[in-house]
């Protein structure tokens, strides 16, 4: 992608880099722009792990029909996706920190909080969260269905193991 800044990761793929990138870019996480945090917020390093946790994620939830890499959903066109649950992992991470150093005072009648944004965070997270467990839900099975159709793989409900498979007969 022209435009983002590099992004090197010892071992990544050059496609896994320029997602890295476009998820900085997405955050809008560069120094120009962070007026309270100097220098980026969230480290390259950091995005891939929550771009990882996302895939272990993905993989993990139900149906279990294989195991599922970066350039598998890339070449699907779900990039979309993987953003929303690497957003998740990011903010999730830096919610934590926020809550780990929220710290509010009182002097003289006047109330401050250092670190109060938490509940905007939390606000964040659950329309991300939303938009993520409901997209990977519907892709995963889509691929089930895709994978029952075109090969003996995929994961078969309780009803397969009551009724089987069925032949229909069109000459009939």
């Amino acid at each position: 992608m022209q435009g983002l800044p590099p992004v090197d990761i010892p071992g990544a793929s050059e496609e896994f880099c320029q997602f890295v990138a476009s998820v900085r870019l997405y955050l809008r996480d560069f120094p120009e722009l962070n007026r309270l945090v100097a220098g980026e917020e969230t480290s390259d390093r950091m995005i891939a792990w929550a771009a990882i946790d996302a895939m272990e994620d993905f993989n993990g939830t139900p149906p279990l029909i294989g195991t599922f890499v970066f350039s598998d959903l890339a070449q699907r066109g779900l990039r979309s996706l993987l953003l929303k649950g690497t957003l998740i992992n990011i903010l999730m991470s830096v919610g934590l920190l926020q809550t780990r150093n929220h710290l509010p005072f009182s002097d003289g009648g006047l109330n401050v909080a250092v670190s109060d944004k938490t509940p905007l965070l939390q606000s964040w997270i659950n329309i991300l969260m939303r938009q993520w467990e409901m997209g990977k839900n519907n892709v995963k099975r889509a691929i089930n269905i895709e994978n029952m159709l075109t090969g003996p793989s995929g994961a078969h409900t309780e009803y397969f193991a009551l009724s089987g498979y069925y032949h229909l007969d069109l000459t009939r």
